[in-house]
């Protein structure tokens, strides 16, 4: 089964259709983080000592995708991240303390958290 590169970084299985996109992101953010489905599936994210949001990409345009996203904050107080979808009532898919991750995954018409796990 051969892939195909796309020139967004997504890797195409043409026998199925699943897309996996490539790297990782580093990130301390200053503002909310908006996910496509272009983004890296890796990401390592510091909520900057607030708590921050993860609005994940629109599910119709998700399907079979999924993002690792890790708290690498310092801790304390408020350093937490909400991930979100993207919808107008956002609904928490997950919340991640510091040292927290989950794998998050879409069906296409929903994501879903498949736990949280906390490395010390």
């Amino acid at each position: 089964m051969a892939e195909t590169l796309l020139y967004q970084g997504v890797g195409v299985n043409p026998a199925n259709g699943l897309r996996v996109r490539l790297g990782h992101n580093i990130e301390t953010l200053a503002a909310p983080a908006t996910l496509t489905p272009q983004s890296a599936q890796l990401q390592a994210l510091d909520p900057g000592g607030t708590g921050e949001t993860v609005v994940l990409p629109a599910e119709e345009a998700s399907q079979g995708l999924f993002f690792f996203i890790k708290n690498t904050g310092s801790g304390g107080g408020g350093d937490d991240l909400t991930v979100e979808d993207d919808t107008t009532v956002a609904v928490t898919i997950a919340s991640l303390a510091n040292n927290e991750c989950t794998l998050v995954v879409c069906d296409g018409t929903s994501w879903t958290s498949l736990g949280v796990i906390t490395f010390a």
